[in-house]
């Protein structure tokens, strides 16, 4: 993130790509926003990043597989149920509370 120009929401990003005067623009996002950010601005060129083929994180296989009916499940039946060592949970909690703050 210290190396990004912006961070933003998806309409933040799609605002940011029209209107900058930047043509080219290495995007870490998912591939239909990249899609949309093409229609915007049909003049600009826009990398996925990281652009390998074998790990790309805007078209994560794993990602993929979460749906809402999921989620609901998920939150209303409180399973799968995953346990973590606390110091693996204080690691992972670092990352999700930086997400949370620049969400406001």
């Amino acid at each position: 993130m210290r190396h990004a120009s912006f961070i933003g929401s998806t309409a933040a990003l799609l605002n940011y790509c029209q209107k900058s005067p930047t043509q080219e623009f290495i995007v870490a996002t998912e591939p239909g926003i990249i899609h949309q950010m093409q229609k915007l601005a049909p003049d600009k060129h826009f990398i996925p990043a990281p652009p390998q083929r074998d790990c790309n994180c805007n078209e994560c296989p794993f990602m993929r597989l979460n749906t809402l009916e999921k989620l609901y499940l998920a939150m209303k039946n409180r399973t799968p149920e995953i346990t973590l060592s606390e110091e693996i949970r204080i690691a992972a909690l670092r990352p999700m509370q930086r997400m949370l703050e620049m969400s406001v």
